[in-house]
């Protein structure tokens, strides 16, 4: 009996304690637009990615193939993950992608230093000379 006669003591104590503070305030979820945002998505949105080499669904027979596309100059690009090392300065690059049996997912992302982003997507298909 005692410890419920306390622990509605305890409630009470508390919910009188709730009415005395001042109201909390919520911020809001999203900052108010500025110029600076729209100038970055405005850029973002012209960063360029082309892949040329291979084709999407292609089917091939050799286990390493060559990735040929363009993109922005200042952009970096990746494939799966790996940084691609060599781009000249209008932007062309390539890079050597090694390839398992069955269809493969080539994830080609260029990003630039304002942080805008292009991706493509390829599938490939490389079946071995049996």
């Amino acid at each position: 009996m005692r410890k419920a006669s306390l622990l509605l003591v305890v409630l009470i104590a508390v919910a009188a304690c709730g009415r005395s503070r001042a109201p909390i305030q919520t911020p809001t979820s999203t900052p108010p637009a500025t110029s600076t945002a729209k100038s970055t998505v405005a850029s973002a949105s012209a960063l360029e990615l082309v892949v040329t080499a291979p084709q999407d669904e292609v089917v091939v027979k050799d286990a390493v193939i060559r990735l040929v596309g363009r993109s922005s100059p200042d952009a970096v690009v990746s494939v799966n993950g790996n940084i691609v090392r060599s781009m000249d300065i209008e932007g062309n690059f390539s890079t050597l992608v090694s390839l398992i049996e069955g269809p493969n997912l080539l994830e080609v992302l260029a990003t630039d230093y304002r942080g805008g982003q292009a991706s493509q997507v390829l599938t490939v298909i490389y079946t071995p000379q049996g």
